[in-house]
């Protein structure tokens, strides 16, 4: 979305952005909740990509802001994959490098601004199932719970990237012939653009791919999954199951039914979502479709911190972005 290169006053707009385990959106609107810009980069999440790489992404982001809009949004508010709760201001000048002076920059978790997107900051909670996995939510006491988010390393069950590699060590095991036979074997190959199974090893290790490389990988899963290949739908049953016990976990903490969703896994893998539903459904618990993207949830996060009111006539502006 492209605006008419206007130029603004720092203190008229406000910018909310949304960064996942692979990609990032930015969005920016004026203090009515009129959208005037927004656009994709690339990762911010430091333990992905490095510090370095991260802190050139926010660069990019920062040129394209000034480029298009002639001045830094007063207020950034940004969600990152690779936190589970608001950092500290260290950290936000080690990434950003000043980037983005003079306007406050905040640090919060992706999934904290998906469940403002879903609650606009009321009691509930939100599941999220993408490159990562994690929940969250808020109390009717207003305390803010967790649960999951522990990375690839120590966590990430019912991921993109968790369902990629188990899709993948299956492959290898069925190639080794350890397993029963599996179509992901020829996947793996064709995904990968292997000559040689062998091969696989510099792939991944020589550099070391990285995560949203191979969570790419859970499409084919499903797919085989689709057309009924028994490992991968094993695979695929497994994801379910943890989900929903991720998502029971949330919704006991902050004792809700309140439960929205996000996430390339649930947007795009209706036999993971239709599993998973049918698991809540038993504790009387529904998915739900929430009212904003994240990048407008990380937008209400910047309204909040500037202490204005979400007012109807915001809600319809920001709602507008949804359309497009």
């Amino acid at each position: 979305m492209k605006n008419s290169h206007k130029k603004h006053l720092t203190g008229e707009l406000l910018c909310g952005i949304d960064g996942g385990g692979s990609i990032t959106q930015v969005v920016v609107c004026n203090l009515e909740g009129e959208i005037l810009h927004s656009f994709q980069a690339e990762t911010i999440n430091h333990y992905g990509a490095g510090t370095s790489k991260v802190s050139e992404n926010f660069a990019k982001i920062s040129a394209e802001l000034l480029s298009e809009l002639g001045c830094m949004p007063g207020i950034i508010f940004i969600g990152n994959s690779a936190l589970d709760g608001r950092a500290e201001d260290s950290l936000v000048k080690e990434l950003t490098r000043g980037v983005f002076q003079p306007a406050k920059v905040v640090f919060h978790s992706d999934v904290y601004v998906a469940l403002m997107g879903f609650t606009l900051g009321d009691p509930g909670a939100v599941l999220i199932s993408g490159t990562g996995s994690m929940a969250c939510g808020i109390d009717a006491g207003g305390a803010y719970h967790t649960a999951g988010g522990w990375g690839q390393v120590l966590g990430d069950e019912g991921s993109a990237y968790f369902m990629a590699l188990k899709g993948i060590k299956a492959a290898l095991r069925a190639y080794d012939g350890l397993s029963e036979n599996t179509q992901l074997t020829t996947r793996v190959m064709q995904f990968f653009k292997l000559e040689n199974m062998s091969d696989l090893i510099e792939k991944v290790y020589n550099p070391p791919l990285e995560k949203s490389l191979i969570a790419a990988f859970a499409v084919e899963v499903a797919a085989a999954a689709e057309e009924g290949d028994t490992v991968a739908r094993s695979i695929v049953n497994q994801q379910a199951d943890w989900l929903s016990k991720l998502a029971l976990a949330i919704t006991e903490k902050c004792n809700t039914k309140n439960l929205g969703y996000y996430g390339s896994v649930l947007n795009q893998n209706e036999m993971i979502r239709t599993r998973l539903s049918a698991r809540l459904a038993k504790h009387s618990i529904k998915l739900q479709v929430p009212l904003f993207k994240p990048e407008i949830g990380a937008l209400i996060g910047a309204f909040n911190e500037s202490d204005r009111k979400l007012t109807d006539q915001v809600i319809s502006n920001l709602k507008r972005y949804n359309q497009v």
